[in-house]
């Protein structure tokens, strides 16, 4: 088992005992939903206001954590409590809100049984970042991967636009996914 497998399966521990709400997100959930780039790290999604929190408990777990006061990094795993991402000049918000946590899914990842984000939500926060090679990043062929290989919930996918309020932003990004809405209640792909 790797160390990142190993410290993954104490950061799902610590948050499972303690009863605090989380996802695994970005890559290593791209990863589980399309392509499978070997796994750099584990970036998590934890209710808004919960990282101190959980540095506390590492801490009183012997862990040594860094804290910037908007993640907690500690040996390749990341935990944030707030992923929006800003594009002109406005504010599109990415937290752990009660509609993703209802569509979050238990899965297998390095060894552990692990919360993860629905493919929807990952899908539409990695087209909002919308990041390629030229940045080093994989967030374009991540989007095209989950849209290739999941068969995802066109409604859930609107609400999470909404959301977000990247409708507008987003919708002609959506038909290079193969994604197409008929009408505000009606979804099609």
């Amino acid at each position: 088992m790797s160390l990142i497998a190993g410290n993954l399966g104490v950061v799902q521990r610590l948050l499972d005992a303690h009863a605090i709400r989380w996802g695994v997100c970005a890559g290593a959930a791209s990863h589980l939903y399309g392509d499978r780039r070997p796994i750099q790290d584990i970036d998590i999604l934890v209710i808004k206001g919960g990282l101190t929190t959980i540095v506390q408990l590492l801490q009183q777990e012997r862990k040594a954590v860094q804290f910037d006061g908007k993640r907690v990094l500690w040996r390749g795993v990341k935990l944030f409590d707030d992923l929006s991402v800003r594009r002109a000049n406005k504010l599109h918000p990415f937290t752990l809100d009660s509609r993703m946590e209802q569509h979050l899914r238990r899965m297998p990842l390095l060894g552990s049984r692990v919360a993860v984000l629905a493919p929807e939500d990952v899908f539409v926060h990695k087209i909002l970042l919308g990041r390629g090679p030229e940045q080093g990043k994989h967030d374009l062929t991540d989007a095209a991967s989950i849209a290739r290989r999941q068969r995802l919930d066109l409604a859930y996918l609107q609400e999470r636009l909404r959301l977000m309020q990247a409708q507008d932003l987003l919708a002609s990004n959506l038909a290079n996914y193969n994604i197409t809405f008929d009408s505000p209640d009606e979804a099609v792909s």
